[in-house]
């Protein structure tokens, strides 16, 4: 593979539908299968491509609601995705093993370009420096789903909340609540799972389709790979109640017919992405921080970008000229058949410093290069 610009197609929660964001996750593993990455959250979807793979994104055009980015704006939105300034709740932590998940499995299906080995790998360092000035608590989506309860029902401390789903999200979400003081249920598809989490966070585990008992909590997260599955006297407990249902599963596992019924008590994983929540003055000096990193680490990037593109172009620019005199050498010998060991050897040495010389004035450009303007020259005088 061979390295070069960068190109990233976004598509958020805040603009693009969660069935439409799938969709493009589908395509985009396709597009980018050999050296591309795709980045897949509860909250977006994302493709990067360098070298080759950057016309295979490009001619994907833009979906309704996406962004094609380029170049620095590519580079500055992968480092702050895995800082988690593009994150629901400012710098939580899931997106970051997101990223790391992200960029094992590229380079076990195929592959990763070179360019975008060096981009992850400086966002994720990014990503690891801006945890470590993290005071607090670990933050997640399962923070702000339980803040969006507290804000409609109250706090949740000594009052019954259920989670429904054991997996990293359910795992998350009944931590956070135990920290706050909720007496947790649990349930899951997996009776074993939600017997050990109920263990671990001091709760009660509950049958998977909770039936009227459901009402009495002050609010449900649902964190699922499917659907959720209830009956309807389970619905219509929920539709009776007041309870809060928080639907952190991508694609919804809430029942369309409960949706409807719930109204407003009912906040979705996209609910969360476009909702607007407040910062208070700490986390303000917190966000300077981490945008004085992100411009940081794209500056760094594009430092190493620049050199390697240059020392790319020089390698080639010397490979063409190698060629070009080893084939006039060659038809040389063709005509001079009888020509003695030490002529070759003179001529091949006039050859090399010939070529050397040829070379000294481009190579010298390319290495003081502020502006990338002698390796667009080059490029083009050479068609490289």
């Amino acid at each position: 593979m061979t390295s070069g610009p960068i190109v990233a197609l976004t598509a958020h929660a805040r603009s693009v539908a969660a069935p439409d964001r799938s969709g493009l996750a589908a395509t985009l593993r396709e597009a980018l299968a050999d050296g591309g990455l795709v980045i897949e959250t509860c909250h977006r979807v994302e493709g990067y491509a360098a070298a080759a793979n950057c016309a295979a994104l490009a001619d994907l055009g833009t979906p309704t609601g996406s962004r094609l980015l380029l170049g620095a704006a590519a580079v500055r939105q992968a480092i702050s995705v895995a800082v988690g300034r593009d994150s629901v709740m400012l710098g939580e932590d899931q997106v970051l093993h997101q990223v790391r998940e992200a960029v094992g499995a590229a380079r076990a299906g195929g592959g990763l370009d070179p360019t975008l080995e060096r981009l992850f790998g400086t966002a994720l360092h990014a990503g690891r420096r801006a945890r470590s000035w993290r005071q607090g608590p670990p933050r997640s989506l399962a923070t702000v789903a339980l803040a969006s309860i507290e804000r409609s029902a109250g706090s949740v401390a000594d009052r019954p909340l259920m989670i429904v789903g054991a997996g990293q999200m359910g795992r998350l979400a009944a931590r956070t609540a135990r920290e706050r003081g909720a007496l947790l249920r649990i349930a899951s598809r997996s009776r074993s799972a939600a017997e050990q989490l109920a263990a671990e966070t001091h709760g009660r585990m509950e049958p998977f389709d909770p039936g009227a008992a459901v009402a009495e909590v002050v609010g449900v997260i649902v964190a699922l790979a499917g659907p959720w599955p209830i009956a309807e006297d389970t619905q219509a407990a929920l539709a009776r109640s007041s309870t809060v249902v928080v639907d952190l599963s991508v694609p919804a596992a809430v029942p369309a017919d409960l949706a409807g019924l719930l109204g407003a008590r009912l906040v979705t994983a996209d609910d969360l992405a476009r909702a607007e929540w407040s910062l208070d003055p700490p986390e303000a000096v917190h966000l300077r921080r981490l945008d004085d990193l992100i411009d940081r680490a794209t500056a760094e990037f594009l430092d190493w970008s620049a050199g390697h593109a240059r020392r790319a172009v020089a390698a080639a620019l010397a490979e063409r000229v190698e060629q070009a005199r080893e084939a006039e050498l060659a038809v040389l010998w063709r005509r001079l058949p009888d020509a003695d060991p030490e002529t070759r050897a003179a001529i091949e040495g006039m050859t090399r410093h010939l070529a050397a010389r040829l070379l000294r004035e481009p190579l010298e450009q390319l290495g003081q290069d502020p502006n990338g303007r002698a390796e667009r020259s080059v490029r083009e005088a050479f068609a490289l």
